[in-house]
């Protein structure tokens, strides 16, 4: 795998659900820290801002489904697949911290994997939800959803 690759934000991106290009956003920031970390060698941090990231690239996902559970999104268990796929992938980063591995080569390869896998996510399979969940989007629905997801 490539380290080069750049993951920053772009216009993109964007979905134009406030809430969900605000949480992909955050998503980048923990790209950036992953690498700020590595390039200035702080090791110690490194595990703690892989699991943060997998915690809240989970979270969001659910977050997702569940506005796409409101919204009546026909494609919704056809999404939770990919999405259990990821949560899978993505804690197995875990486990292998957990067991040990080395957590500069683990960040660099979790930062690569996961951005590109947001990337291709949002591009591909999260901009067919937009339309539905626009429909149905209310604050009160919002404001909700945040309170149980991200405490």
């Amino acid at each position: 795998m490539n380290a080069t690759v750049t993951l920053q934000w772009s216009q993109d991106y964007e979905t134009g659900i406030d809430i969900i290009d605000q949480q992909h956003r955050q998503l980048f920031e923990y790209f950036a820290l992953i690498e700020d970390q590595i390039g200035a060698g702080q090791l110690d941090q490194l595990p703690v801002v892989v699991r943060g990231l997998v915690d809240y690239a989970i979270s969001h996902n659910t977050f997702e489904e569940s506005l796409m559970e409101q919204a009546g999104y026909p494609m919704l268990t056809a999404h939770r697949r990919v999405h259990e796929a990821f949560r899978l992938r993505a804690l197995g980063y875990v486990a292998r911290l957990d067991h040990g591995e080395e957590p500069m080569k683990l960040a660099r390869e979790v930062r690569i994997d996961i951005g590109l896998w947001l990337i291709n996510h949002i591009k591909r399979e999260d901009r067919h939800y937009v339309p539905y969940v626009r429909k149905v989007l209310e604050p009160g629905i919002v404001s909700g959803l945040l309170r149980r997801f991200f405490r």
